[in-house]
């Protein structure tokens, strides 16, 4: 994948991993998985849909964690009316703890960032933290990037233009 297509994938997706936090973003709100030593996702992550309040290029980005390890990015048009509709790609990404984070997987390729939860509020809202594996990424963000979702109940983007 190039690193346009990596960036693009990852400022939509709006990081697609997380690890657990409280919802004071001040600790774990569960604890690492002591045999495997890996951080978890916290189990509130995996109720309905996360929509980022950001839009990009009049684009939205909506993520769904499934419990099978693995999460769906779905991209949406937005209009200047309010409207918009899916696109015809909906990216899938495989899940990959760490010690520190939750690694971002497309297909088979290597890991090309890390994401850590900010602050989750169940059923409300979340924020995170994005890293990157490529150096040149590291060196255009290197304290990664923030992102902010607010969760929906079914499939549909915030768009705000």
């Amino acid at each position: 994948m190039s690193h346009y297509l990596k960036i693009t994938a990852a400022m939509l997706g709006g990081a697609l991993f997380l690890s657990g936090c409280a919802s004071t973003g001040m600790s774990p709100s569960y604890p690492n998985d002591q045999v495997n030593n890996t951080y978890q996702l916290p189990q509130q992550i995996y109720d309905g849909y996360w929509a980022m309040t950001a839009g990009m290029g009049g684009q939205a980005a909506v993520v769904n964690f499934r419990r099978d390890g693995t999460s769906y990015n779905y991209r949406f048009k937005c209009y200047t009316d309010g409207s918009y509709h899916q696109q015809a790609a909906v990216e899938k990404y495989n899940l990959k703890p760490n010690r520190t984070a939750v690694g971002l997987q497309y297909e088979n390729e290597p890991v090309f960032s890390q994401v850590k939860v900010i602050k989750l509020t169940p059923k409300q809202t979340l924020v995170l933290n994005q890293s990157f594996s490529d150096p040149e990424l590291q060196q255009a963000y290197p304290n990664g990037q923030e992102f902010t979702y607010t969760y929906k109940p079914t499939l549909e983007p915030v768009c705000l233009l």
